[in-house]
């Protein structure tokens, strides 16, 4: 049954099609705070076994992060208070029983009220497939809306690029990255590179670019670990003398092999300190190959925001970590 109902699961992006190309214009912008869902349901739905996995998915602890916060603050709501103020929202779900519907189905829509907006409407003929649907579906939901959330970041990060960053990025280092305007060079040696933009309070957003020789050994987490610490312990000090940057290494490691703009990536994602002082925060680190210079290319995105939330600031290093384009791939998307 299980693999029946997976088999008539579909996913259609919808691109407006009744809508003229250019229609997305005439537009709102979108409402809502970065990292907010709505959700559309039913109270009967919400209760059962559908909104648990909903819950399950969406409100799960976001990975590497100092204090526990959820990968989005899903805020449900039901259809009768579904007004014209919620339609406007960035990112939105509507979930619905449709007794006349063959299959359970996921349609994606693109700006469909508002721009850029993404909404997902989940619809199965009754309970029992709804909750497969989400059951089997649910990360790729959470993935679907994270890699909308980045594009916003990004798409806003192109249009206030800071100028020069990226020719210098490409020169040095033969990658290209996109930094928004409010980053300044800190550190700029031959083999390492330090951005860093500072927000409200003490909250600090930096990018560290690093590189070295491909080794001859696997790149196990434990080996690009102490590389990195190699390279911040020479370039990122802390405020006391002989204080630096390091890995908590009592932080479990979270590891995933993937492809950003046709590059295969090793991202790791963990908590960083500062050796012999009490300050840290959560990092990413891209880890890549470039064969023709027999170079590994290290781009890490790191965060230090006491006394705030920081998930939304790591998704935005995350939107310029997700920039990197190699010369051979700059039309990629």
């Amino acid at each position: 049954m299980k693999k029946f109902i997976l088999s008539i699961i579909t996913i259609t992006i919808l691109l407006s099609a009744c809508k003229e190309q250019d229609s997305s214009a005439l537009l709102p912008n979108v409402t809502g705070k970065s990292g907010e869902v709505i959700l559309v349901i039913e109270p009967s739905l919400w209760s059962s076994e559908t909104g648990k996995e909903f819950r399950k998915n969406f409100s799960q602890p976001h990975p590497a992060l100092p204090q526990s916060e959820p990968v989005f603050d899903l805020i449900h709501i039901k259809f009768s208070d579904f007004s014209t103020i919620f339609k406007a929202h960035r990112n939105i779900i509507i979930v619905k029983i449709d007794k006349n519907l063959h299959e359970p189905k996921i349609i994606v829509q693109k700006d469909f009220w508002a721009k850029p907006q993404i909404v997902v409407n989940v619809l199965a003929p009754d309970k029992s497939s709804m909750e497969a649907l989400i059951r089997e579906n649910g990360d790729l939901l959470v993935e679907r809306i994270t890699k909308k959330e980045l594009k916003r970041y990004s798409d806003n990060f192109k249009k206030y690029e800071q100028t020069g960053f990226g020719d210098h990025i490409e020169k040095k280092f033969g990658v290209r990255l996109t930094l928004p305007k409010g980053y300044s060079m800190d550190v700029d040696t031959t083999d390492f590179t330090w951005f860093e933009s500072r927000g409200r309070g003490d909250v600090v957003q930096g990018i560290l670019i690093y590189t070295y020789d491909i080794p001859e050994v696997e790149l196990t987490s434990e080996y690009l670990y102490a590389k990195r610490t190699q390279f911040t312990k020479r370039f990122v000090p802390g405020p006391a003398v002989g204080s630096f940057m390091a890995v908590e290494r009592e932080a479990p490691t979270f590891r995933r092999e993937i492809k950003v703009n046709d590059i295969d990536v090793i991202e790791l994602r963990n908590l960083w300190k500062v050796e012999n002082e009490f300050m840290g925060g959560p990092f990413i680190s891209y880890s890549f190959i470039d064969e023709e210079k027999n170079k590994i290319i290290n781009i890490d995105g790191f965060v230090y925001a006491p006394q705030f939330d920081k998930r939304d600031y790591l998704r935005q290093v995350e939107a310029i970590l997700n920039s990197v384009q190699m010369p051979l791939n700059e039309s990629a998307n």
